[in-house]
């Protein structure tokens, strides 16, 4: 680069760094990371030379490479933290953004974005947005009584799966997982047993239509369901709804909605016995698992209930049920900071706002 001071250049801010890619003309095909940690393009002739013959390699053989970095190939970076191009395996569009290994078999992410997922506990309340999207669809989706987020669970769908592999929520409800497929670029599969709510998710995801059945969860392996990569699902926090409070009821009640999920007996939540409901909501898992590819997660989302001034530890339960099949790998902690505090045992006893859930994380191994 003439006329220029290439230590100096080293010295500048990241925005200076990425401006000078391109600068006179020269073309940088290979970044490092520097003494400052930071990661820049590499000036020498002779390694860039290398990494564009490897960039080459790379993009002819079969690695899977997220679409991403195919659209925009002419801009793609080889990456080595140490600069050894011998062993660089990464891929880089936006160094603010991190690099993408190729030897990811599992998520389409960089290693920043991985380590970002990574942390044991996330604050997520309701988004304005996702509400918004859901009525310009169907006014109906209120209806349900216990929905979630699909910008949450995009965030769970991303990690867990590449694009364009099948992902499956047992408990569809109106179709939060499958809205987080269509955001994500996966191609969702869904059972529900309320025809409302079944009708709602073809509203809001007719591209899946064919993909969701009206049907008891239990019924899992009888379905024409395709190897799933993927599980997501919240199921009945057991009886919960059944024995929700007055307000709630009351507010619910005078709009017209749902204050449970069906009066069906197949229903799940409808299940007043504490370890049938166990042993009904472990097997639908339990029978999911003969159609999960190997190697496959699942994320159980779930918390523990209280019920005549006792604790029911219903999301430990369900994990030490199921890791008798599945390896048990971790959980994430899902914490709502935006719910009133209610004085529960005021002034005799200890009782808490239960304001996190469990997201249960199991393999097929």
């Amino acid at each position: 680069m003439k006329g220029y001071n290439q230590q100096s250049l080293f010295d500048n801010t990241k925005e200076d760094l990425h401006a000078i890619d391109n600068i006179n003309g020269d073309q940088y095909f290979f970044y490092y990371k520097n003494n400052k940690r930071e990661i820049v393009p590499c000036t020498d002739k002779e390694k860039n030379i290398k990494a564009k013959k490897r960039l080459d390699e790379i993009f002819k053989e079969n690695y899977n490479i997220p679409k991403i970095y195919i659209d925009n190939r002419d801009k793609v970076k080889l990456y080595n933290p140490k600069g050894d191009v011998e062993k660089a395996t990464a891929l880089i569009l936006n160094p603010e953004d991190g690099a993408y290994d190729i030897n990811n078999k599992l998520n389409d992410m960089t290693g920043k974005e991985w380590t970002k997922f990574s942390c044991s506990w996330f604050i997520f309340n309701a988004l304005q947005s996702d509400l918004k999207e859901e009525r310009e669809v169907t006014k109906d989706t209120e209806s349900h009584p216990a929905t979630y987020s699909p910008t949450m669970v995009s965030e769970f769908i991303r990690f867990f799966t590449k694009e364009g592999q099948n992902v499956l929520d047992p408990f569809a409800g109106i179709g939060s997982t499958l809205v987080g497929c269509k955001r994500t670029g996966r191609i969702g599969y869904g059972i529900e047993l309320n025809p409302k709510y079944y009708e709602i998710i073809k509203k809001r995801v007719p591209e899946f239509g064919n993909n969701v059945f009206n049907d008891d969860c239990r019924n899992i392996d009888k379905l024409p369901l395709p190897k799933i990569h993927y599980s997501i699902s919240s199921p009945p926090y057991w009886d919960v709804l059944n024995r929700s409070t007055d307000g709630f009821k009351k507010e619910r009640e005078e709009k017209g909605l749902d204050v449970k999920y069906s009066e069906s007996n197949k229903d799940l939540g409808n299940i007043s016995d504490y370890q049938e409901f166990l042993r009904e909501v472990c097997s639908v898992y339990f029978k999911m698992y003969d159609i999960l590819e190997y190697g496959a997660y699942i994320t159980i989302i779930v918390k523990n209930v209280k019920k005549g001034g006792k604790l029911y530890p219903l999301a430990w339960d369900m994990a030490r049920i199921l890791n008798d099949k599945y390896v048990l790998k971790d959980e994430k902690i899902w914490i709502q900071d935006k719910i009133g505090l209610s004085p529960y045992g005021y002034p005799h006893s200890w009782a808490s706002n239960i304001l996190h859930h469990y997201c249960l994380i199991l393999r097929k191994e």
